[in-house]
């Protein structure tokens, strides 16, 4: 009896996966195993539990307890098509921990688990993927990345009609997919989707997006106050002291983490450090990545939005989701090219994050430490 391990999203790629290996290898130990973000679709839980029952496996939940807009608020970051470790922390992470390390994340459910055969399922086992001929650049890293393990592709190595299994099950496809969504991760929000995409978001699933968009917004702001205070420079003799930026950075914390942690509606009023600095310092540069392609390389380069409280000015930085033709494209711009000029939106930009490809298991004793203070 061989161990068998099915990554698991609540796609309908790896749902073809799990039924292919139970029909392949009956009497083997096999597990779906699903690493949870707290933030899917309501209707993604009701299919894996429902996959469970009708292919009779166990499966094993795991989650690190955060969110991706959490993960961004603990490393003071806002993700984007550039950068975005939303699934390094959250599914690689947790799930290299697990099974190479034999460390259990913060979350653990098993769901029949009278299904499971043995329970060292994961010794030598085949890790089994849901990556289709059309993504296969990603089965070489996947491979590579997850070694000593041994990495399997069902459907690049066979043809297999998702709507067929899906109906010899008489299982309903997720909601995402009926609306017309290429994958079902994060409800709608994920990071490195495209302008398609959000378009799709925005029609389909209004009130989500909107939300979405107030996400953002007060996750620019904090991010822009954190960088703000961090880089403040003085010799002292103003009265500035590391205490000063404890202090300042215990504030900022305070007015948002309630907000980030679903515990209030609204942050707390709070105003960015530079709009009560002199005018020399008003002007403050946070920066970003960029791609440029006549170098092929990742610079550094700086965005500024304009703003005017009272009758100074004021700059700060735009930190977005999305970057378009390599700049910062909030999504409160978004709406309104949507809204005014629908031409700028790119039809072929889907998106997508790719997971399990980009990943080292390693990590610093510090970010270990933040998340785990954080949770």
């Amino acid at each position: 009896m061989k161990n068998r391990i099915v990554f698991f999203s609540g796609g309908n790629s790896s749902f073809a996966v799990a039924d292919f290996v139970k029909t392949s290898f009956p009497n083997d130990n096999i597990v779906l195993y699903f690493t949870d973000t707290n933030v899917e679709n309501y209707d993604l839980y009701r299919f894996i539990y429902e996959v469970s029952d009708k292919l009779k496996l166990p499966m094993l939940i795991h989650s690190t307890g955060l969110t991706p807009l959490q993960l961004m608020f603990e490393k003071k970051m806002v993700y984007n098509n550039r950068i975005g470790d939303c699934s390094k922390y959250l599914k690689m992470k947790v799930a290299s921990d697990f099974l190479k390390k034999g460390i259990k994340p913060n979350y653990e459910k098993w769901y029949n688990h009278e299904y499971l055969k043995d329970d060292n399922f994961v010794t030598d086992a085949t890790l089994y993927w849901g990556i289709d001929f059309m993504e296969m650049h990603r089965a070489e890293p996947i491979t590579k990345n997850w070694k000593p393990f041994e990495s399997s592709f069902p459907l690049i190595d066979n043809f297999i009609d998702h709507h067929e299994v899906l109906d010899r099950h008489s299982i309903k496809e997720c909601f995402l997919y009926s609306i017309g969504a290429s994958h079902n991760n994060c409800n709608m929000k994920c990071v490195k989707a495209g302008m398609s995409h959000y378009k799709l978001f925005a029609q389909k699933m209004p009130e989500e997006f909107q939300k979405h968009v107030e996400e953002e917004h007060y996750l620019k702001l904090y991010v822009s106050s954190y960088r703000y205070i961090k880089d403040i420079e003085s010799d002292g003799r103003d009265g500035w002291d590391e205490d000063v930026r404890q202090q300042l950075f215990h504030e900022l914390d305070d007015a948002y983490r309630d907000y980030f942690y679903g515990r209030a509606k609204k942050p707390k009023i709070y105003v960015h450090p530079c709009a009560t600095a002199t005018v020399e310092y008003k002007e403050k540069k946070h920066y970003c990545f960029v791609y440029n392609k006549n170098e092929q390389s990742i610079r550094r380069k700086v965005f500024r939005t304009y703003l005017k409280p009272s009758t100074e000015h004021m700059f700060i930085k735009q930190y977005a989701f999305m970057k378009r033709n390599g700049k910062p494209y909030p999504l409160t711009q978004f709406v309104k090219d949507l809204r005014v000029n629908p031409q700028k939106i790119d039809p072929h930009s889907h998106g997508g994050c790719g997971c399990f490809t980009d990943y080292s298991s390693t990590m610093t004793s510090n970010e270990n430490e933040q998340l785990t203070l954080a949770i």
